[in-house]
Parts: structure tokens; C-alpha cells; sequence
């Protein structure tokens, strides 16, 4: 069995390897507003630099407004289209289970009415 000093501090903390990291996760994580934390920063426009490999971004958050405009490499631009493309089949998903409630109340109140025969002829006439 091990002694408590044999393990490793979990409060010390390794500076140079956090700064490569939020560097990293900085540059990936382009859907993230720096100033209030949403997930939901959205490009409003984008164009290829010189380079070929580098795109100009502006993008802006719905959250608190905050607006930003910078280059990316093609590493952070692609995963910040996946996050998009994510963002995308969410709310697609979202927007069926919507619709689908709302078709399903609405048959069941369609179900009740005639059950209780509250529709008749005269509400189809025109």
C-alpha cells in the first residue's frame, strides 16, 4: 500500500503545460465566446487569406455581443465547421421534437373534440 506522500500533489500545477493547452483548446475552440463563456459564437464572415492556408474570421456572439476579427489555419477553421455542422443537426433535432409535440397535441385535441362530438358538418362548410 502506498503512503499519502507518494502521490503526486494535485494542487501543484504545471504552468507551461497549461499554457500550450489553452492555447490549443484557444485555437480550437472557436464557438466559445472568450468574454461570457456561450458555445454559441457564430461566423458572420469569413475570407481566404493570401496564404491559401489561413482564413480571416469575424464572428460574434449572440450572448453578449461581443464581436471579433481574426485568422485562423485550416486546423482550427475545419473544427470550428464541426462545431457549426454540430450546432446545425441540434437545433434540426430540436426543431422535430417541436413540431412533432405540437402535431401530437394537436391530434389529441382533434381525438377529443370528435369523441365528444364538438365537430360537426357545419365546421367544414365554406
Amino acid at each position: 500500500m502506498g503512503r499519502n506522500t507518494d502521490l503526486r500533489n494535485p494542487l501543484v500545477l504545471d504552468i507551461a503545460s497549461m499554457a500550450k493547452s489553452s492555447n490549443e483548446i484557444a485555437e480550437c475552440s472557436l464557438h466559445i465566446c472568450p468574454e461570457c463563456g456561450s458555445g454559441l459564437v457564430q461566423p458572420t464572415c469569413w475570407q481566404q487569406e493570401s496564404d491559401r492556408s489561413q482564413w480571416r474570421v469575424w464572428r460574434r456572439c449572440p450572448e453578449c455581443e461581443w464581436v471579433c476579427e481574426s485568422v485562423h489555419d485550416v486546423v482550427a477553421i475545419d473544427a470550428y465547421d464541426e462545431q457549426l455542422d454540430l450546432g446545425a443537426h441540434e437545433l434540426a433535432d430540436e426543431l422535430l421534437a417541436l413540431e412533432q409535440a405540437n402535431m401530437r397535441e394537436m391530434a389529441d385535441a382533434f381525438f377529443v373534440a370528435l369523441r365528444d362530438d364538438l365537430i360537426t358538418a357545419d365546421d367544414f362548410r365554406v
